[in-house]
């Protein structure tokens, strides 16, 4: 099962962490925290790769380690999903609290578990749909190539271990899932809209996906960006949905979001800072009170050690 969580450590550990007061925060001339946080990479011995934060409408980049310039968000992909699927319900294509059964009705098997009339979108996006396995449809993790060629049924064909919406239950299947009704939704693939609606508004210059072996994104994982552009989605959040004074989001899903725990997890104690992390050390941090964003792509760099100083010090 991948390491993801990191973050659901980091929820308890830099909660604590977080009462530490910013008596000691380094004195900056412009608020940017950026050096400090390359001190903290170097450090570490240079596990992370690239570190772009965002303040004061300036977007700045720290390239620890030299690498490729894109690199696989991992789970952080799954935070630009819900991104997608909130246009879409803006633009009047879904309804994220509507049931999941009547949009893939034709995809399912005969004899399905009948739990699945219960699933809505916002149980799959809130990895409670009632899966009772983490890890399924891992690409990350395990070889897919020894699935079946039809992902989606082998979802569909799942017994539910736990009523719709009851139990928590971290996996990638559930954003696939989500990958698919978008599609369903939209009459073209996730990747599609998304790069029309999302990606090309925030002026994204490389992007790539995984898909299935039907050329369906996997919509969890294996979505290649730049850093850069990786911080963008947080500054769009931190933003009510705006970008360059261009609502791309609506304000009300954004809310939402943050609310609801749609892949963004509240870190420290004063309710206004909130990450989203992946494999390996991939981090999205965001603050929405002083609406500074950090984004890190690194291999098992101490991203701990990153939000631990920016909850400190971000006030």
């Amino acid at each position: 099962m991948k390491t993801l969580f990191i973050l659901t450590t980091l929820i308890f550990a830099l909660s604590a962490g977080s009462a530490v007061l910013a008596q000691n925060a380094p004195e900056t001339k412009d608020g940017f925290l950026l050096p400090e946080l390359e001190k903290i990479a170097h450090e570490d011995g240079d596990k992370i790769f690239t570190i772009c934060e965002i303040y004061n409408g300036e977007s700045r980049v720290a390239v620890i380690r030299p690498n490729i310039r894109c690199h696989n968000t991992y789970s952080i992909a799954k935070l630009f999903t819900v991104a997608t699927l909130g246009i879409m319900e803006d633009k009047g294509l879904l309804d994220i609290d509507e049931p999941v059964y009547p949009i893939l009705k034709d995809k399912f098997p005969e004899n399905f578990d009948p739990k699945w009339r219960d699933v809505k979108i916002s149980d799959v996006i809130r990895h409670r749909t009632g899966f009772g396995v983490a890890g399924m449809l891992d690409i990350d993790a395990t070889n897919s190539s020894t699935w079946p060629r039809d992902f989606l049924n082998i979802l569909l064909s799942s017994e539910l271990k736990y009523k719709p919406g009851e139990k928590y239950v971290y996996t990638d299947a559930t954003f696939y899932l989500a990958s698919r009704i978008a599609s369903e939704k939209s009459g073209e693939k996730l990747n599609e809209f998304m790069i029309r609606e999302l990606l090309d508004p925030l002026e994204f210059e490389e992007y790539a996906f995984s898909t299935d072996p039907e050329g369906y994104p996997i919509g969890a994982t294996g979505m290649y960006i730049s850093t850069e552009d990786m911080a963008k989605l947080g500054l769009l959040f931190v933003q009510d949905g705006v970008y360059k004074g261009k609502q791309i989001i609506s304000k009300r899903f954004v809310d939402e979001a943050f609310d609801r725990t749609f892949e963004l997890y509240p870190i420290g104690d004063e309710g206004v800072a909130f990450t989203k992390g992946g494999m390996n050390g991939q981090t999205l941090y965001m603050n929405r009170k002083t609406k500074r964003v950090v984004a890190v792509h690194s291999y098992l760099g101490d991203v701990d050690a990153i939000l631990k100083f920016l909850i400190e010090n971000d006030k």
